[in-house]
């Protein structure tokens, strides 16, 4: 009777079989899924991080070359004369110079203000004014005052004749001396509609640093949003401009008469009084949604204090991982179809345990024993 060796798996190997095949597997799937993911939001990270700065610098220029425009009005000849010239027609007393603005004031908007209001607008002041406003076309409104506050030149009429209680006015001019240029905050000016700054610059007197008047004006900035703003990232991001409170001051889709918050503002704002200030995190948004975003402070604030403005650069982080998320799916299909493949074979084996696999060698040898015995040959 021949002799044969047969190999028998049992559900021990097959447990044994699966975990070495199993670890192996998924780790090798995880870190890779990890490393993929990591490096997928560094660079995005990178690109939202260049894009918040490209834009915090255009916006810097742009509000400063706005300041420049403005500040070109005070050196104007025209605008100066008419200063001086109102500035030396005082001859009373501060008290009763004030008096007589005061009952001006009082009037300007009345017909019977004619006599004031017809002079100024006709000064040659006026008319530079004008016509700088149709070549500087985002500049609506130009006011310019004397040392006392009362309007010296305009290139449209008023709402008043005294500006020495407006806060623009006594910032500018101060004491006279240390007067400073002043942004207001954008707001949708009362006559133009348009979102406006006001920028007001001293006027001084030539080689002295004494401040003589004041001048005040209205510009529209809409035109400089889409510079740094409403720019879409993908289908789910966008760049915004926002203030320091979280409300979006321009923005894709952005209603102007509905001003609405970054619903994450809260996540950068506790970033940017953490010790490491990251420019780069993943936020929480309305209904737990995910966000990646970057943001970037326009540098705006140190000059003129009012213009708390920050870059917002926004994506749905699903949106951003989508690379990742598409790479996992497959490497993970990838490994579970190895695995069920070596699983089922392995299950196959355990089940047919009296699979006999015969050894070759040892049939030729018995056989050959047989033909001797019998007095053969082999």
């Amino acid at each position: 009777m021949s002799k044969r060796n047969g190999l028998r798996i049992d559900l021990s190997t097959v447990v044994i079989l699966l975990i070495l095949v199993n670890v192996p597997l998924w780790t090798l799937a995880f870190f890779t899924v990890g490393q993929v993911q990591s490096s997928i939001e560094s660079k995005a990270a990178d690109d939202f991080r260049a894009i918040a700065k490209k834009n915090a610098v255009t916006m810097n220029y742009a509000i400063n070359h706005l300041v420049a425009q403005v500040a070109a009005v005070a050196i104007a000849p025209s605008v100066r004369d008419a200063v001086r010239k109102q500035n030396a027609s005082y001859t009373s007393s501060a008290e009763q110079i004030q008096k007589r603005i005061g009952e001006i004031d009082k009037l300007w908007l009345t017909p019977q203000a004619k006599p004031y209001v017809d002079p100024v607008l006709a000064n040659p002041g006026s008319q530079f004014l004008r016509q700088f406003v149709r070549v500087h076309s985002s500049i609506k409104r130009v006011t310019v005052t004397d040392r006392m506050g009362a309007v010296a030149a305009a290139n449209l009429k008023t709402v008043d004749y005294d500006q020495a209680d407006e806060a623009w006015w006594r910032d500018t001019y101060k004491d006279g001396v240390t007067g400073s240029v002043v942004i207001e905050d954008v707001t949708a000016d009362l006559i133009t509609k348009a979102n406006s700054l006001h920028i007001a610059v001293p006027i001084l007197e030539d080689g002295q640093d004494v401040v003589i008047g004041a001048i005040g004006a209205i510009v529209d900035i809409s035109d400089l949003f889409p510079l740094v703003s409403g720019v879409k990232i993908g289908s789910t991001g966008e760049t915004l401009l926002v203030k320091d409170d979280g409300t979006i001051i321009a923005g894709a889709e952005l209603d102007e008469k509905q001003p609405r918050q970054i619903s994450y503002f809260d996540d950068i704002r506790d970033a940017l009084h953490s010790q490491t200030k990251p420019d780069f995190i993943i936020a929480t948004a309305v209904g737990g949604l995910k966000k990646a975003v970057a943001y970037r402070d326009t540098g705006l604030s140190a000059t003129y204090p009012a213009l708390k403005w920050m870059i917002v650069v926004e994506q749905d982080y699903r949106e951003t991982n989508a690379v990742v998320d598409s790479l996992a799916r497959k490497l993970l299909l990838a490994v579970l179809g190895v695995l069920i493949c070596i699983t089922g074979l392995a299950l196959y084996l355990s089940t047919h345990r009296g699979l006999q696999f015969t050894n070759i060698g040892e049939v030729g040898t018995e056989d050959a024993r047989a033909k001797i015995a019998r007095g053969g040959t082999v």
